[in-house]
């Protein structure tokens, strides 16, 4: 497995954070948690070496869960390399 396209998603709820292997593990985590622990205040992706690839919007599926929706990859000096 190549290390440069490992990512992990990461929710942040203010108290804590928690990490996820993929965007559906966090998203099914967070929906199932709405009623004890209400919206997340971020949630972004992270490569292998802890870098920001960009920041997750967190919106109303309008049904009653979120969904997280990928926004603008981060441009950050040298080390940036989109993922496809």
């Amino acid at each position: 497995m190549r290390r440069d396209v490992v990512t992990e998603v990461i929710v942040d709820y203010g108290e804590f954070i928690e990490n996820f292997a993929t965007v559906l593990e966090a998203t099914d985590f967070i929906n199932g948690n709405l009623d004890e622990l209400d919206w997340p205040l971020a949630a972004w992706l992270e490569d292998s070496s802890g870098r920001k690839k960009w920041d997750f919007q967190i919106i109303d599926d309008g049904a009653g869960g979120v969904e997280l929706v990928a926004g603008e990859p981060v441009k950050s000096g040298s080390y940036y390399r989109p993922i496809h």
